[in-house]
């Protein structure tokens, strides 16, 4: 067997998480409890690669989280602009209503779009109730299409808080986890500088205990390697 590769260093963390997987699927099949080095340097491996799927998902969430926010304030600003048009509506109920609805909004204003995820969704989830109230729900049914713009805000809202909630059960599975990139750089070392040459030397060693899980791992490396090239041709190729 020639000499396993190392992991190509500008491999994705995804890439790292799935290959690495791979091979601790393809270990598990086999029983090495009697070499502890491997024994242990496996324990290693799972355990980062548990890791770095938390944080490859924390990651995924924080980035859903800012597009849904987006939403959010896009959504908020159509139903401001929406009831200051009517202020200035000629018939004067209509008027009216959008003025009293419209001195409602401006208690929080659009600035409420730069606030903190914290502040700015308590916020909203008061504006929603107010709108709702008395006198406001009144003016929202009188002003066309001002229902919609509401009820869009608060869908826009409850996207935003269910996500928020599933991002804060992944960050407080591991609260004080590292980032993928880190996670990825120990397993970068654990595999090139540890695991692999390890595997390789006992597959000469002791051939028929270590040779299908050593091939194995050079081949999906290998495959990993590959993807990794063609990716980085394919960039050049398009600049």
């Amino acid at each position: 067997m020639n000499k396993i590769p190392r992991i190509k260093g500008n491999t994705r963390v995804s890439e790292v998480n799935g290959l690495l997987q791979q091979i601790i699927d393809e270990y598990q099949k086999n029983d090495y409890s009697n070499d502890a080095y491997v024994k242990s340097a496996f324990e290693r491996a799972i355990s980062l690669n548990e890791q770095l799927s938390i944080a490859i998902m924390r990651d995924s969430v924080e980035s859903d989280l800012s597009e849904l926010d987006d939403v959010t304030d896009r959504t908020f600003t159509l139903l401001h602009g929406l009831v200051k048009g009517y202020t200035c509506h000629p018939d004067g109920a209509i008027a009216g209503a959008a003025e009293l609805l419209f001195k409602m909004l401006e208690k929080y204003g659009l600035e409420v779009k730069s606030k903190s995820y914290r502040e700015e969704y308590p916020l909203l989830a008061s504006l929603l109730g107010e709108s709702k109230t008395g006198d406001y729900q009144a003016c929202v049914v009188q002003l066309p299409g001002c229902e919609q713009r509401f009820m869009q805000l608060e869908t826009a809202v409850d996207n935003f808080n269910a996500k928020q909630n599933a991002y804060y059960s992944v960050k407080d599975e591991r609260k004080e986890l590292d980032s993928a990139s880190l996670i990825k750089k120990r397993l970068f070392a654990l595999l090139n500088d540890d695991l692999v040459p390890y595997l390789f030397v006992m597959s000469k060693v002791n051939a028929d205990v270590y040779t299908e899980l050593t091939q194995f791992t050079a081949n999906r490396i290998a495959e990993n390697n590959t993807t990794v090239r063609n990716r980085s041709t394919k960039v050049e190729a398009e600049q």
